[in-house]
């Protein structure tokens, strides 16, 4: 099929509510970190006064799911119906919301009313603008949609090159990030590696010499990497409508993207966008880009071996297991099953990850979504999360092969290459910390989802 690289027709013209709340997530969220570091760490303001100013993405979720609820009671929703995968999402929220309240009473773990409040916060709260999404089809539609991922991965992975070049770990400690993570986000732990008080996986291992890692806005190089998992499908669902007409300074700001990934030396979220952008190319019969991309990357590889010999013997570590973080994963997973094991219907949300860290605890998982979703919510919670994921990614599908229009069927496509993503790299980390990946990808999975239906109904009808 060559449906995601056709001219996309006009956008839908609707009356949904709160369409621009997608496009203020993609443009705020990645900046949300950088101006609380410097809210809290910079101009010292109280940690309650920027903890409310913080609490901002939330509230608007919130908001946007009190106005879809009001138009949907006042019988001005889409008219749509129930869709299978409202009864996924949903039927994950309500396990959530029941443990968030009896688990503590079930289980007696000990565990802080605020970090299970936090703990449903990262369990659920993104997937609830799937709903947000149900009510507004009409974002799926709209052009700007792949543009506005495209435009800010270009911004962030330009500020990475910058970061890079100029920015230094003391300059970081001037900048307030030391005292954000350490006194606002209590993860003092994660930083007792090195003399400046940053996360200790701001640097890695790269044959035998210790390489400093991009954050750029989002001040980690984990947060800064996870959102490449929308973002680069994105950009190139964007560059393969009409790419003959695409000039050099887009095609520039592509390979900017992939430079700003590479920064982040994150391995597995590396090789998930390799696979994303191979999937988004094949879906398009693009053989020759894929060819291309493919072309460039082994030449970019070889470049890097001659040029830094440490590479190779990083290349080899990492695909041998024998890397620092490799082993640490390992010894993590190993925890984890036993932690799963013995507590097979959960042990209460906030018991796992960061979490469980920031509120002095000792976390029953780590760098691992199935096993955070396993230990929280026991076989259940791990089971609905499974299915959450894999039956947005398998309804991306469908929109991509249904008769929706050309937008809705690439947004469609996104989708589910962002699911195959997430779903790889939650092996070696919790990919729903990330309110840029989430947020963005709940909504979209909404609207593609209504999207799809109203054209099957239009179709049928």
């Amino acid at each position: 099929m060559t449906a995601v690289v056709a001219r996309a027709g006009p956008p839908l013209r609707t009356t949904e509510p709160a369409g621009w709340g997608l496009r203020a997530f993609v443009w705020l969220l990645p900046f949300h970190a950088l101006f609380i570091a410097f809210c809290f760490g910079v101009l010292g303001w109280s940690a309650d006064l920027v903890r409310v100013l913080a609490a901002w993405k939330e509230a608007l979720v919130a908001g946007l799911l009190v106005v879809v609820a009001v138009r949907a009671l006042r019988g001005r929703g889409t008219g749509l119906g129930i869709q299978w995968p409202d009864l996924a999402v949903g039927g994950l929220a309500a396990l959530a919301g029941v443990y968030l309240v009896g688990a503590e009473w079930w289980f007696d773990q000990g565990l802080p009313i605020a970090a299970q409040l936090y703990g449903w916060r990262d369990a659920v709260l993104a997937s609830l603008l799937y709903f947000v999404g149900r009510a507004t089809p009409g974002v799926a539609a709209h052009p700007r949609t792949l543009k506005a991922l495209y435009g800010v991965g270009v911004v962030t992975s330009l500020i990475a090159v910058i970061e890079r070049l100029l920015v230094t770990p003391r300059l970081l400690v001037i900048l307030g990030v030391s005292r954000y993570v350490q006194q606002f986000l209590d993860a003092t732990p994660i930083t007792r590696g090195n003399v400046y008080g940053l996360p200790n996986n701001y640097w890695t291992s790269v044959g035998g010499h210790l390489v400093q890692r991009a954050g750029s806005t989002y001040l980690s190089s984990q947060g800064f990497a996870i959102p490449f998992l929308i973002v680069l499908p994105a950009a190139t669902l964007w560059l393969l409508r009409h790419s003959s007409r695409r000039s050099v300074v887009e095609w520039a700001s592509y390979g900017l993207l992939w430079a700003g990934l590479l920064l982040t030396v994150s391995r597995m979220t590396i090789v998930a966008c390799v696979l994303q952008t191979f999937a988004v190319a094949a879906a398009g019969r693009r053989w020759g880009m894929a060819v291309g991309l493919g072309v460039a990357g082994l030449a970019g590889v070889g470049l890097a071996v001659v040029l830094f010999p440490g590479v190779s013997a990083f290349i080899w570590e990492t695909l041998t297991w024998q890397t620092g973080s490799s082993i640490s994963h390992l010894a993590d997973w190993g925890e984890a099953f036993r932690n799963a094991l013995a507590h097979p219907l959960g042990a209460g949300l906030g018991a796992a990850d960061f979490t469980a860290v920031r509120f002095g605890l000792t976390p029953l998982a780590a760098d691992n979504e199935y096993f955070k979703y396993a230990v929280e919510l026991g076989v259940l919670g791990l089971a609905a999360h499974m299915v959450v994921v894999g039956g947005l990614c398998a309804t991306g599908f469908r929109a991509w092969r249904g008769p929706a229009p050309e937008a809705v069927r690439s947004v469609g496509l996104l989708v589910a290459v962002a699911a195959l993503g997430m779903a790889l790299n939650a092996l070696t980390a919790v990919v729903g910390n990330s309110t840029m990946l989430t947020y963005t990808f709940y909504w979209l999975a909404g609207s593609v989802t209504s999207g799809t239906a109203r054209a099957e109904r239009a179709r049928a009808g």
